[in-house]
This record gives structure tokens, C-alpha cells and sequence, in this order.
């Protein structure tokens, strides 16, 4: 290949590389556009619906379920202010809704993208029961547990209840 011809091919590279990514840019902006005009036609449409709709008759045969008739003690009763539409302030008095069972707590598990590294628990918080034929044949591993867990069980303070049976446990097994 010669001296002009590798000039050439690299100037083209060049060339065919810019006008690649020209073309990506204006398809990018030309999907950013179209996703701005779809949202300002969503926005208008709700607007108009929304205003259809607050003009409609059926918002003004509101049934309201609360009782609303002026009870005995109303003189004694807190007050507060309220501004209705028309820019009149009433007084109400304030009113104690009964309570309602609320919605259940939902839990929701995603998948993991990547693992995460987190420290090993560095207190055992119970000494798990495997059987007395367990225990018969390999006793020390009980021992073993509270060594690796620097004796530490959940809710033990030094020379507690719980460290005290668990070594009284292993050394009646030895």
C-alpha cells in the first residue's frame, strides 16, 4: 500500500467515523424531541380531561357520609377556619374521624444486579438445638460455635446465663 493510499483510508475512517456518530446524535435528539412532544400532548390531555370533568355535574351531587349536623356541644368544640371556593372563610368545628384499618404492610424482593459484600454477624444470637445424638458424638461442637463467635450470644452481657450453660453443656459432653 502506498504512502497515498494510507492517507487516504485513514482520512475515510475518520470521515465515515464522524458522520456515524452525527447520525447518532440526531436520531438521539430526535427521539429526546419526540418523547418531549408525546409528554406535552399527555400533559394537555389530562389538563382538558381534568377540566371537562370538574365542569361536569356529577361533582356537584357530592354525598358527604359524615355527619354533618351541629351537635349540642358545638360552643365547646375546637374551630378552624376553613376558605371555601368563593373566597368566604367559615368557621367549623374540628371533628375526630373514627380510624380505619390501615393497608397491610407489602414487602417487595428485586434481583440483585451484582452481589454485595457485607461483614459476617459477630453475634450468635441462639445456640441452635441439633439433638442429643449430635451432641453424643461430636461434643465440641458447641465449644467450637461460641469460640468462633468470641463467646458472644445475642443479649449476653459477660459470664451470663446463656455462656454458662453452653460451656456447662460442653463440658458434660466431653
Amino acid at each position: 500500500m502506498t504512502e497515498r493510499n494510507k492517507v487516504t483510508a485513514e482520512i475515510w475512517k475518520k470521515r465515515v467515523k464522524s458522520e456515524y456518530m452525527r447520525l447518532r446524535q440526531v436520531k438521539r435528539f430526535k427521539r429526546a424531541d419526540e418523547v418531549k412532544a408525546a409528554f406535552a400532548r399527555n400533559r394537555k390531555y389530562i389538563d382538558d380531561l381534568t377540566k371537562s370533568t370538574m365542569q361536569d355535574d356529577r361533582w356537584s351531587k357530592i354525598v358527604v357520609t359524615f355527619p354533618t349536623e351541629t351537635p349540642t356541644h358545638y360552643p365547646l368544640m375546637k374551630k378552624c377556619e376553613v376558605e371555601l371556593s368563593n373566597g368566604s372563610l367559615q368557621q367549623v368545628p374540628i371533628r375526630t374521624m373514627t380510624a380505619i384499618t390501615p393497608i397491610p404492610t407489602m414487602y417487595t424482593w428485586a434481583p440483585l444486579q451484582q452481589n454485595f459484600m457485607v461483614d459476617d454477624e459477630t453475634v450468635l444470637h441462639n445456640i441452635p438445638y441439633m439433638g442429643d445424638e449430635v451432641l453424643d458424638h461430636d461434643g465440641t461442637f458447641i465449644e467450637e460455635l461460641l469460640k468462633n463467635y468470641d463467646g458472644k450470644v445475642h443479649g449476653d452481657r459477660e459470664g451470663s446465663f446463656m455462656n454458662e450453660i453452653g460451656r456447662a453443656s460442653c463440658r458434660e459432653r466431653v
